[in-house]
């Protein structure tokens, strides 16, 4: 798989644990969620540039996950 791509997926994956943790606090911090969440759409759009096809990314992200969980 291309490295950019897995980098992107990497990223986005660091986002969504980031924008969780967030949500979780007790008063959540707005404009930082807001920034994140820029950020994350950021991404996916630079990943649907790579992969227009909705299914091999989400194909594609799977199996970069699968493989970050057995390194």
């Amino acid at each position: 798989m291309n490295n950019v791509i897995e980098r992107l997926i990497a990223a986005h994956r660091t986002l969504n644990r980031e924008i969780r943790s967030e949500l979780s606090r007790r008063v959540p911090d707005r404009f930082r969620l807001s920034q994140l969440k820029k950020e994350r759409l950021a991404i996916k759009d630079r990943l649907f540039r790579h992969l227009p096809d909705a299914a091999e990314m989400r194909r594609i992200a799977r199996g970069a996950i699968a493989r970050a969980r057995h390194a």
